[in-house]
This record gives C-alpha cells, sequence and structure tokens, in this order.
C-alpha cells in the first residue's frame, strides 16, 4: 500500500499513510491526499472515531524540505505563502474533524508528523515511539497549528524547552506530560488504536460530536494561529537570505 487508505468497519474508519520509503515524510502529495481523506470523513455521517496511523515503522519523519511544491521557491510571496501552508489547511482539516481521533504511532513522529499527530484527540505510541519538533534547530518556526497544539497540553515553559532544545520525547514522557494517552507494546498501536475506537464508538454519535466540538471551541481560541503561517513563511525568508535575526 503507498499513499492513503481508507477502511471502514462499522463506526470506525482506520486511516494509513504509506509514501513507500523516504521515511515516511510528508510530501506535498501525501499532504494533500491527507486533507482530501479527512474532508471525506468529515462528510460520513455514519463514522464516530477514526484511527490514523502511518507504517509499521513509522510514523511520518517530518516534512519532505526537498519537495520543492512546498517551497515554491522560485514564486512570489503570495504564491509561495499558499504553497507553505498546504501543511496548514492538512493539519486544520484532521483538527477539525468532527469525529474523534486517535493517532497510533509506531517509531518516530517528527516536525509536521508529530504536529499530525497532535491534531488528533489522542495518542496510542508504542514503546518504540517518540516525538521531536526540531524546526527551531532547522531555521524556522512551529507552523501548521503546531504551537497551540503544543502549549496546550504541555504548557508554555515545557512548550519552550521541547522546541528550543530540539528535545527528544519517548512514549514514558509523553505519556507524563500528556502527549500520549496509552503506551502499548512495539507493533501493536493501530490494533490498540482500532480497539480503543470501537469502545468510544459505542457511545451516541451525536453526544460524541457535540462534546468534542464544545471543548475545541473553548480550548482552541488562540490570537497568534492565524498569523502561524505567516511567521512561517518569513521564518523561512530570512533562513533562505542567511540571517541570523
Amino acid at each position: 500500500m503507498t499513499g492513503v487508505e481508507v477502511e471502514i468497519q462499522d463506526a470506525v474508519a482506520s486511516v494509513r499513510f504509506d509514501r513507500g520509503g523516504k521515511a515516511n515524510a510528508l510530501d506535498y502529495t501525501m499532504i494533500d491526499e491527507l486533507e482530501a481523506a479527512a474532508i471525506e470523513l468529515s462528510r460520513n455521517p455514519d463514522v464516530s472515531v477514526i484511527a490514523l496511523a502511518g507504517t509499521s515503522s513509522i510514523f511520518a519523519a517530518g516534512v519532505d524540505l526537498k519537495d520543492a511544491r512546498l517551497w515554491n521557491p522560485e514564486g512570489k510571496d503570495v504564491a509561495r505563502h499558499l504553497s507553505m501552508n498546504a501543511g496548514v489547511r492538512m493539519s486544520n482539516a484532521w483538527r477539525r474533524l468532527p469525529q474523534i481521533v486517535i493517532a497510533a504511532l509506531e517509531g518516530p513522529a517528527i516536525g509536521g508528523g508529530a504536529i499530525l499527530a497532535l491534531c488528533a484527540d489522542f495518542r496510542v505510541m508504542s514503546e518504540e515511539a517518540y516525538l521531536r519538533f526540531p524546526e527551531v534547530r532547522l531555521g524556522m518556526t512551529l507552523g501548521w497549528g503546531g504551537l497551540p497544539l503544543l502549549t496546550e497540553r504541555v504548557g508554555a515553559g515545557r512548550a519552550k524547552r521541547i522546541l528550543c532544545c530540539d528535545e527528544t520525547i519517548g512514549a514514558d514522557e509523553a505519556l507524563a506530560l500528556g502527549l500520549a494517552d496509552r503506551k502499548v507494546p512495539a507493533g501493536t498501536a493501530l490494533d490498540a488504536a482500532r480497539a480503543w475506537a470501537a469502545t468510544i464508538a459505542e457511545s451516541p454519535a451525536m453526544s460524541l460530536r457535540m462534546t468534542k466540538s464544545a471543548i475545541d471551541a473553548r480550548a482552541r481560541r488562540n490570537w497568534a494561529e492565524g498569523a502561524e503561517g505567516d511567521q512561517f513563511l518569513l521564518a523561512k525568508l530570512l533562513a533562505e537570505g542567511g540571517s541570523t535575526a
């Protein structure tokens, strides 16, 4: 399987994405397919819970920095802004799904892959999984809506440490910080997420949707969210110009 595969059983959808190599990094095509899958599922009244997984050995090793379609280096500023916000559109589609979403993490979830995992309501991490956000070290800010998501879960001080010190967060620490909800043996994250999803889906679908919507409406009010895409573009332009500002 390569690309994005969606399987629906009863009220549970399983979504798996696999580039077929390249550490499952998120290129423009994969980002576009993941956004499309989320939009399609958002319109499905029969799905109550979604399990999201990468491959059996890795969730996603960040953004494909070699995919020029994501950076549009020859484009004008507005065109570049649109290209570089493909990830924002994808993460927003997953974050705003009306259904409960459980991310199943095997192996690394880095950068954009870690942000995608944070867009889920819950995370099941295998004992070999870890999260990492190397954007600051790479001369970028944490975009795609990831900054408020990370800060919401770990607090402002710890978010600064994770980002500015490029920390690697294993499953045990993720559990302690609230970045993960369950830790499972290696190779079982997706099965565990599906089993948990099936249990959640036993609740009435409308009450699940209304509860998620009400909580998110309060939690996601963030003054900086609308400017994150602009900050990401400016940071990239500064990095390309060799500025240390």
